[in-house]
C-alpha cells in the first residue's frame, strides 16, 4: 500500500466518526503525535530514572521464556473486563 492510499483510507475513517468528543480527542492524538516526530523526540531522554531502570529489568525478564505468558492466558485473566 503506497502512502496515499494509507493517507485516504486514514481520512476515511477520521470522515466516519461523528461524536464531536471523540474527534477531540482524535486531534490531541495527532497534534501529540506529528509534534513528536517532527522533533525527534527521543524517549528515553524523557524518562525519568526509574522507568529506564523498570524497563531494561522488563526487558531482561522477557528474554526468559518462563516469564512469558501466551495470549490465552491473558484473556481467561481479563476477560471479565473484556465483556462489559
Amino acid at each position: 500500500m503506497n502512502a496515499v492510499k494509507l493517507k485516504s483510507g486514514i481520512l476515511e475513517m477520521v470522515i466516519s466518526i461523528d461524536d464531536l468528543e471523540s474527534l477531540r480527542e482524535l486531534k490531541t492524538l495527532v497534534a501529540d503525535f506529528v509534534g513528536n516526530h517532527s522533533r525527534d523526540v527521543d524517549y528515553w531522554d524523557e524518562m525519568s530514572e526509574v522507568e529506564r531502570t523498570e524497563l531494561e529489568v522488563a526487558i531482561e525478564e522477557s528474554k526468559d521464556e518462563s516469564n512469558h505468558v501466551s495470549h490465552d492466558e491473558v484473556m481467561k485473566k481479563y476477560r471479565k473486563w473484556l465483556d462489559k
